[in-house]
């Protein structure tokens, strides 16, 4: 039986290698060096940044809340499942699963 896992066909959601979700960042601008902040400044592009990283054809964004540190939302599949809970840090960009 297939996992849940993030890594491809045969092995859970298909969302392909390098769609982890884990420790990354907002894919705002390619020519940044890995590790540069990002901040986030409002929901739409909080929303915009997470279906730039999971896929907009794969997932949607569902209940994302603001908070004085943070944006938290759920990541669903087009079957209506909860496939994650992340928070993305408006000073940094940095995503968390806290599933």
């Amino acid at each position: 039986m297939p996992g849940r896992g993030w890594h491809g066909p045969g092995k859970g959601l298909g969302l392909g290698p390098g769609r982890s979700p884990y420790g990354a960042y907002c894919p705002k601008r390619h020519a940044d060096r890995y590790g540069a902040r990002q901040p986030v400044h409002s929901a739409a592009e909080a929303r915009e940044r997470l279906l730039q990283l999971f896929g907009a054809d794969q997932v949607t964004i569902s209940n994302l809340e603001e908070r004085p540190r943070h944006f938290k939302a759920n990541i669903v599949d087009k079957n209506g499942t909860l496939l994650d809970t992340v928070i993305i840090d408006r000073r940094s960009g940095r995503i968390r699963s806290i599933l």
